[in-house]
């Protein structure tokens, strides 16, 4: 997959077939638009591409600063890469872009300067200043451009559950992690470095890994225990995270905290990722680490149920 950007200039050899979106957590609704793009444009022997932003519009907006995001941009690479989009063409989003009309934008730079030659959008996009372009606005100004148009009806996006990834967020938050899951077709993760602890795990026999997350702006799940899984080096592990404060032992700042199983190898400032299965608990204080003991005995126990039935 080759990567452009629109300070690149870009020439055209290839019948193309474009969508446009922000795409974010490339969640299993947008994949039945993404598969689509690819689909068609094998059949005409063209170039499919996707057509993104960064960063996120709400953010240089100011509508929502603090939104967490399900993918960063390296990932969204990844995963556009593994479903065969030839092309991601990334604008970079200013306060001045988001003043662009969707008239311009469609004649501008759909049909003059990529001229793509169809373009498949999903039935609640909106695109230029003030969300006017949709696919409606396309279908009533066919004398913009010469492209083509499809739309992907909600039906065939959200066939069997409502998909969004704001509901993907809400989930995450709440804990809802195999709802989340379900929407994503994929197992919600997060990278990060091993970093030093203050050893209090190994005490009790449950050494845990604190790790450093690898991008401040993803998202982290709601406060709690969860099943996982552990990715090191391309080889995986079962385990279990805490996330919060440790209040057992009058933690003051937030962690996040890994034990993984039968694992005893030195991995400080290694680099890990984490596949988030299915919540256990949430947290909670304990009289002493003895206590804290026996109750991470029986989430080692509940952690190897949930993940064997997978």
């Amino acid at each position: 997959m080759k990567v452009l950007n629109n300070n690149i200039s870009f020439n055209k050899n290839e019948y193309i077939v474009a969508t446009i979106g922000y795409f974010d957590g490339i969640h299993f609704g947008h994949k039945k638009i993404l598969t689509s793009i690819v689909k068609n444009a094998k059949s005409n022997k063209g170039l499919s591409m996707v057509i993104t932003f960064w960063p996120h519009p709400r953010i240089v907006l100011g509508k929502n600063k603090k939104i967490e995001l399900l993918s960063t941009m390296k990932e969204k690479e990844n995963i556009l890469k593994s479903i065969g989009i030839d092309l991601l063409y990334v604008i970079k989003f200013t306060k001045e872009f988001a003043k662009i009309t969707a008239k311009d934008f469609t004649i501008n730079f759909l049909s003059k300067k990529l001229k793509i030659d169809k373009l498949v959008i999903g039935y609640n996009h909106n695109f230029g200043n003030n969300r006017e372009g949709n696919y409606n606005y396309l279908k009533n100004n066919k004398n913009l451009y010469q492209f083509k148009i499809q739309e992907i009806s909600k039906q065939q996006i959200n066939k069997e559950i409502e998909i969004s990834s704001s509901l993907i967020r809400e989930n995450l938050i709440e804990g809802n992690i195999k709802k989340a899951s379900k929407m994503l077709g994929y197992n919600y993760f997060l990278k990060g470095k091993v970093i030093k602890g203050d050893g209090i795990g190994s005490k009790i026999n449950y050494p845990t890994a604190n790790i450093n997350i690898e991008n401040s702006k993803k998202l982290i799940p709601g406060d709690g225990v969860y099943a996982i899984i552990i990715e090191i080096k391309k080889i995986k592990y079962l385990g279990m995270l805490n996330v919060g404060y440790r209040p057992t032992v009058n933690g003051k700042d937030k962690r996040f905290e890994v034990h993984i199983f039968d694992f005893n190898s030195n991995i400080y400032n290694k680099k890990i990722k984490i596949e988030f299965i299915e919540k256990i608990r949430n947290e909670k204080k304990f009289k002493n680490l003895a206590e804290l003991k026996n109750q991470l005995k029986k989430d080692k126990i509940q952690t190897i149920k949930i993940i064997n039935k997978k």
